[in-house]
């Protein structure tokens, strides 16, 4: 049975590809560098936008079912699923006697 690449042989086979065939000491030094300051950046995720700065995802998993009556909902209401997380979460810290802080 034939050994798989370790990912780092199968990068360096697609960092060779992309450079005409050579695979360049450089190439894979530079590559270690970059997953070094990607694993040393900080908390905080990049933003993929402007709006997106400075927030964090709040997610979790359900049933397909409520995934569509929440999209229904808010096509009915004619809002945004955000919008009707950010009320939920606000009814959610006022019973626990916390200010409301979600936005939409």
């Amino acid at each position: 049975m034939k050994q798989k690449r370790s990912l780092s042989e199968a990068l360096q086979v697609v960092a060779g590809r992309q450079q005409g065939g050579a695979v360049s000491a450089a190439v894979t030094r530079g590559a270690s560098r970059s997953v070094e300051r990607v694993a040393e950046a900080s908390d905080e995720p990049r933003a993929s936008t402007p709006a997106r700065a400075g927030k964090r995802l709040v997610g979790g998993h359900f049933d397909r079912a409520v995934s569509r009556q929440l999209r229904e909902i808010a096509a009915r209401e004619d809002t945004t699923v955000q919008a009707l997380l950010a009320e939920a979460m606000n009814m959610l810290f006022v019973a626990r006697g916390l200010p409301e802080i979600a936005e939409p």
